[in-house]
């Protein structure tokens, strides 16, 4: 059995250190305050928490193993209670790495090791150096290659006999070297692709993080106020007295003002986080997997089995459509397919719309998509919606306007229902289904349209869903759910808005396709 690099035990260590003296000051100062504790038992306990914890650290480290075994990943933990696991390698679905600042000074790395339907991650070696890292990861991607070459082998077999010399070849270098002349750059990031691609994906964590930041700026928002103050004729002092001297026009210039600046901080936000996340993204492919490489301060790396892909989705937000641009997105089985943040593998962060389809066709073949679109009176469902969110809009504006501003705009608000029939018919248009040869695909989204495509053999269940609204207009939602992390967390592929009828022949049609999908795979095996 094997122990994590020696340096990840000392980081534990030294950590335990710091926590322990850390809570020795909070413990001795509250016990001297409560219990009368004299001023000399503060620093006693600090050194023996300390102590303590750095112990506990130490032992912890020494008492985690872990080995591959045969075709076993077996890792032993735990101090006080211990634990086994034992974990096929024919059932890890994602081997990722990741590398701190701290790590990537000392050359170590976290590796993690997913399987399908793990609610989390199932085994995480925190820390190793890269070259076992690396090791680990072969490991794995020569098992599944394995498996395939048995399950593709006939009784007739050609033995050839390897060159002289060959024996006395060291494995390592072997397998090195053929992991080299199987590598192919797929795709990497530029500079200004990196760049372009930060400005037209906004990250929706970038406004939660500014606003949780705000405090912390206080005086950065205190001078920001003060020069809108300035802009719609107040005095540049922040106090009641001076808001309640403005009108209500320049109050509502005010929040204008205040509510853009803040869109361009979280703009500006948004793009240094994507250039620290994606900073250096490479994709190349190692016979039967993807490998990606990512980060500027924490560098990530990790590999997608293209055995094991569950869904393929192709992602455009109104400004990628505009100039031809998509994201590609892998699925698999494993609890984060290689992205901490969206729980899915990101294959190709950004490029032309035909190069990804193009990688897409090649993960998972498919023909011509002819989305079927939902009956028309899915868009009179929409507008219906859409008007009920125009009124409570304007409701809330009436009310607030009467009762604070008392400007007399708040009719203002009434051109909402402007906007009601262009939305509806926006989202009809960019729902559909398509039914092809070897993959079914469904669309949806106008700001983000997402098309999923998911191969008939991957489906686990599909099922047809009726909210009271869509019974009203004899509609229905297929479903076609995989084994993939999104599908668990509502990212399904589904149809919305069918013909009811329809809806009840495409559960029949994608049943009976995965039926005939999964028994020609199996003759195939067999022949």
């Amino acid at each position: 059995m094997r122990r994590l690099h020696p340096l990840s035990g000392a980081l534990r260590v030294g950590r335990g250190l710091l926590q322990g003296a850390f809570f020795g000051v909070i413990a001795g100062t509250t016990l001297a305050g409560l219990l009368g504790l004299p001023a000399a038992a503060v620093p006693l306990l600090i050194p023996a928490l300390a102590l303590v914890l750095g112990g506990f650290a130490m032992a912890r480290y020494y008492r985690f193993t872990y080995e591959i075994e045969g075709d076993t990943l077996r890792v032993e933990s735990g101090v006080i209670a211990r634990q086994s696991r034992e974990i096929p390698l024919g059932r890890i679905q994602n081997v990722d790495s990741r590398q701190g600042v701290v790590n990537r000074v000392l050359g170590l790395s976290v590796v993690a090791f997913e399987t399908a339907g793990g609610a989390t991650t199932e085994a995480t070696l925190n820390a190793v150096d890269e070259a076992e890292a690396e090791r680990l990861r072969r490991l794995v991607q020569r098992h599944g290659e394995t498996d395939k070459r048995a399950g593709e082998e006939t009784t007739d077999e050609t033995v050839v006999e390897p060159p002289v010399g060959a024996a006395d070849e060291p494995t390592d270098r072997t397998d090195e070297r053929a992991g080299r002349s199987d590598t192919e750059e797929l795709f990497n990031f530029s500079t200004r692709d990196l760049l372009t691609y930060a400005l037209v994906s906004v990250r929706p964590a970038a406004p939660v993080l500014l606003l949780i930041g705000l405090p912390l700026g206080i005086d950065a928002l205190l001078t920001v106020v003060r020069f809108n103050l300035g802009l719609v004729g107040g005095r540049s002092t922040v106090s009641l007295p001076v808001l309640d001297a403005l009108g209500p026009p320049q109050l509502v210039a005010l929040v204008v003002f205040t509510a853009l600046q803040f869109l361009v901080a979280a703009l500006v936000l948004s793009v240094v986080l994507t250039v620290i996340e994606y900073y250096g993204f490479t994709l190349v492919r190692e016979g039967d997997d993807l490998r990606y490489e990512r980060g500027l301060l924490r560098r990530y790396s990790g590999t997608i089995p293209l055995s094991k892909v569950q869904t393929v989705s192709i992602r455009e937000n109104v400004v990628m459509r505009r100039f031809g641009l998509a994201t590609l997105v892998v699925e698999t089985a494993g609890y984060s397919g290689g992205n901490r943040e969206s729980g899915q593998g990101v294959a190709i962060p950004m490029a032309p719309r035909p190069v990804v389809y193009d990688l897409a066709h090649d993960i998972e073949p498919f023909g011509d998509l002819d989305f079927e679109r939902a009956p028309t009176r899915a868009r009179r469902r929409y507008a219906a919606r859409f008007a009920i969110v125009a009124g409570v809009v304007t409701a809330i504006g009436y009310a607030v306007d009467t009762f604070l501003l008392a400007s007399g705009y708040w009719w203002l608000l009434l051109g909402l229902f402007l906007v009601v029939p262009p939305a509806a018919h926006l989202r009809w248009r960019h729902r559909g289904i398509a039914l092809d040869e070897d993959v079914l695909a469904t669309r949806t989204g106008f700001w983000r349209q997402t098309t999923r495509i998911v191969p008939y053999y991957r489906v686990q269940t599909v099922f047809v869903g009726r909210s009271p609204f869509q019974r009203r207009r004899d509609l229905a939602t297929v479903t076609a759910d995989t084994a993939s992390t999104s599908a668990i967390v509502g990212g399904s592929a589904r149809a919305y808005d069918v013909d009811d009828e329809r809806a009840a022949q495409l559960r029949d049609i994608l049943r009976e396709r995965l039926y005939s999908d999964l028994l020609a795979r199996k003759h195939d095996r067999d022949a």
